[in-house]
Parts: structure tokens; C-alpha cells; sequence
């Protein structure tokens, strides 16, 4: 039987034609910074999230050479917020987390879910980037569509939302789906430590 907080991610829609992706990447706060503070590589993840998967459409589509696109592409990769199959680019989750870790004192590590930042696979949009200190929400031109969208994600999610302000909207789920939904993946799973180099390597070879 299918676990209710699995089931729920599930609902998190991306294109038909995708593989399965994964449920929920956390990404680093630096390699999130990396992507979101690029606007090519945020309008990437929005071409891919609508099924545009393929460098050549994706460079066509921006005007700009596949040299360059496929930088972009290796860069998004590399950081965990694309995959890569078959000769075809993908968004590499339904929804992304970003985390923060530090060192104690006594030698243990505690890593901290960042819940103004992370991005979700939106069919209208293509792809939400919440990007914490730098949305704008009262002077956004998309303010409307992106919040229409975070209910969406809170509605699949089966998270109450009282914020009509995407980026506290956007918050409350997190805040939300860490406790209820995410520590209890992570305490009935494992994780995998690995550098970026090892999982450009695994793609590579898949």
C-alpha cells in the first residue's frame, strides 16, 4: 500500500511525456543560488518542465547556440536540478527543497530546510522558482498566476494555506510537508552521499 505522503507527492503533475522523476530533490543552497540568480537557466527549467526536452528545441526556442545551452544544461545537471535520459533533458523533480548544513561542536551535522526557497513543476507556469528574499510578491507581474499556482501545489499537497502571498503561501507548505511528510521519508529511508562529479558520472552512464 502506498504510503499517504507518497501518494500525495504523486499528484504533483509534470508532462506526460516524462519518465519518472523524483518526489522531492533537496538541492544545496549554493547550487540553487546558482540556477536562480541566471535567468537563462531558470527559463530552461520552465521550457523543460513544459516538455521541451531536447537542447536543440531549447536553444532554438532562446535564440542561442547549443554550445551554450548545453553549458547551462551540464550545470543544471550537475547541481541535481536536471536529469538527463535517452538523449533528452528533464527537470529532475516534482518538487524542490533547499537546505543548509552546518557543523556543531560535538562533531554532528545539522542540515536546515530553507522554506521561502525551492520550486515545483507547474502545468500553466512550467516551473515555480520561490526564491525567498529576491520575490517581490507586491510588485510582481506574475504575482496572480504564481499564486494560483502555490495553492494549486498546497491543494495536491492537502496543505491548509492562510497566506494569499505566494512567497508566504509557499512557506506555510513547506513548513508543513517538512514535518508531516519529509522526516518521515527520510527516517523510513536512507540517504546517498555523493559529489556532484559521481552523479555526472552515473548520468552519464544511464
Amino acid at each position: 500500500m502506498i504510503q499517504g505522503y507518497v501518494a500525495r507527492l504523486k499528484m504533483l503533475s509534470i508532462p506526460k511525456e516524462y519518465p519518472e522523476i523524483d518526489l522531492i530533490r533537496m538541492i544545496n543552497y549554493r547550487s540553487f543560488e546558482g540556477c536562480v540568480n541566471n535567468e537563462i537557466r531558470c527559463t530552461i527549467m520552465s521550457l523543460m518542465s513544459r516538455g521541451m526536452v531536447t537542447a536543440s528545441d531549447i536553444a532554438t526556442a532562446l535564440g542561442i547556440s547549443r554550445t551554450a545551452i548545453y553549458r547551462h544544461l551540464h550545470s543544471l545537471r550537475r547541481n541535481g536540478l536536471a536529469l538527463y535520459r535517452d538523449g533528452k533533458f528533464y527537470v529532475a523533480a516534482r518538487l524542490f527543497l533547499v537546505y543548509d548544513t552546518s557543523l556543531s561542536e560535538d562533531g554532528s551535522i545539522k542540515l536546515t530546510v530553507h522554506p521561502n526557497k525551492g520550486g515545483f513543476v507547474d502545468e500553466s507556469l512550467g516551473f515555480v522558482f520561490v526564491k525567498g528574499e529576491l520575490c517581490r510578491c507586491d510588485v510582481c507581474r506574475v504575482r496572480d498566476e504564481c499564486l494560483s499556482a502555490v495553492k494549486g501545489l498546497a491543494k495536491r499537497l492537502e496543505v491548509k494555506i492562510r497566506s494569499e502571498r505566494p512567497l508566504e503561501a509557499f512557506r506555510e507548505i513547506v513548513i508543513e510537508i517538512v514535518k508531516r511528510d519529509v522526516i518521515h521519508i527520510v527516517k523510513e529511508g536512507y540517504l546517498v552521499v555523493k559529489t556532484a562529479e559521481e552523479l555526472e558520472e552515473q548520468n552519464l552512464s544511464e
